[in-house]
């Protein structure tokens, strides 16, 4: 077995034990301090996809892609997981949706047709991946003009990654939070990257999000975001980034 091969069969294991559990992770609760994050992602993706062939680069369980199928032309779910996958294709045909097609597949390796796409959405996914590999596939599958929007996690503060060094079970062993020297791969094959940051002086509304207080110190905390996150050196110490690529 290749390392490549290893790698992919640990990303299958961990993430079909994830979706095959009941409890939510810790670690999913912590995005409650980066609402806005989400709020955003899902506003570009919302817009970006009537009438339009769509690809869910991760698809998980199939929740986003069935919620979007009543805008979409066609929409096509990929994930590693075959447990995911197969939970997704159930919900599916319980809802009677027959726009949407869930397949396992190799998000480094696709085995899509080129150009069949016109927008590519993803959260979480991509900092699971190799980067040449992954960007390579997806220009490849978008038609020209489409675009891609990701969501994903930054490896530059010190404080975040103290809790993922103390947290390794919550992860991967091979994941990897983008840097800012990644962003010149992603604009090796895109022709527009743009960057939206969040997620400092809102983390510290984490220990709130079960509190009557904690929208509350949220917002204050996105307030004092909307400042710092504007200062080129201070952005990339927010935990999560927005992208939006055009190819």
């Amino acid at each position: 077995m290749t390392y490549d091969d290893a790698r992919l069969t640990r990303e299958r294991d961990f993430h079909n034990e994830r979706f095959g559990a009941v409890e939510e992770r810790k670690e999913d609760s912590f995005y409650f301090a980066v609402r806005a994050a989400v709020d955003t992602y899902w506003r570009l993706v919302r817009a970006a996809c009537p009438e339009r062939d769509v690809l869910e680069y991760g698809c998980s369980n199939g929740m986003s892609s069935i919620g979007l199928a009543h805008s979409a032309e066609r929409i096509t779910g990929i994930d590693i997981s075959d447990v995911a996958i197969q939970q997704a294709k159930n919900s599916a045909a319980l809802l009677g949706i027959d726009n949407v097609t869930f397949q396992v597949d190799n998000a480094e390796d696709m085995s899509l047709p080129s150009a069949g796409f016109d927008v590519v959405f993803g959260s979480g996914i991509l900092h699971h991946l190799v980067l040449e590999k992954s960007l390579s596939e997806i220009r490849r599958v978008l038609r020209p003009g489409g675009k891609a929007f990701f969501f994903e996690p930054l490896g530059h503060n010190p404080v975040i990654n103290l809790y993922r060094n103390r947290t390794p079970e919550a992860r991967t062993v091979d994941e990897h939070p983008l840097l800012k020297s990644d962003f010149e791969i992603v604009r090796k094959y895109f022709s527009k990257c743009d960057l939206e940051f969040f997620g400092l002086a809102a983390l510290a509304s984490i220990p709130f999000r079960r509190s009557p207080l904690g929208a509350a110190v949220r917002g204050t905390g996105e307030q004092i975001d909307n400042l710092l996150l504007k200062i080129p050196a201070v952005r990339w110490q927010a935990w999560i980034v927005v992208m939006t690529l055009e190819a």
